[in-house]
């Protein structure tokens, strides 16, 4: 990054100091910019693979009953990230908090309304819920991470992932 001298300090170019302020902030789409989709869309994948192993596991040590701790963590795990990650990942935040606080709210938020519901319908089967709730949580990380990667480049910019068109 190009910077200049000024008396006692550095100041840094323009391009810089925006880099640095709107890192994680609104998109902002600036002429002569092409945007690369690197940082975010790597975290996401591997945020998705994550939460996919998480689940699998889980699912396998119920279909098998075998109990234990590890499967209490990984049920943790599940309850307290993965189906809340499954709606986020459609709706990418712009911040990195908000990609971390945000799916552990939703979905301690939807599993709790799932089990009040069936509680009221006098219909509660944990076991058959959590096959709902981990089948439906792996379909929409499949459509979030198919509409990620067929996302243009132009969708969403960020002005971290420029690089002007000079530079190319």
């Amino acid at each position: 990054m190009a910077s200049r001298k000024y008396g006692s300090g550095n100041v840094q170019s323009t391009a810089c100091r925006m880099d640095k302020m709107f890192d994680y902030m609104e998109a902002w789409f600036f002429p002569g910019v092409v945007v690369k989709q690197r940082g975010a869309a790597r975290e996401a994948r591997v945020i998705d693979a994550v939460c996919a192993v998480v689940t699998g596991a889980l699912l396998t040590l119920t279909v098998v009953g075998w109990v234990g701790l590890a499967r209490v963590l990984l049920a943790f795990a599940f309850a307290v990230y993965v189906p809340g990650w499954a709606v986020v990942t459609n709706f990418m935040p712009k911040t990195r908090a908000s990609r971390t606080a945000l799916p552990v709210l939703i979905s301690v938020t939807i599993l709790t309304a799932a089990a009040t519901f069936t509680l009221w319908l006098h219909a509660w089967h944990p076991l058959q819920l959590f096959d709902i709730e981990a089948g439906a949580s792996i379909a929409l990380m499949s459509v979030g991470a198919i509409r990620r990667e067929r996302r243009q480049l132009h969708d969403e910019p960020l002005l971290r992932d420029g690089v002007r068109e000079s530079d190319i």
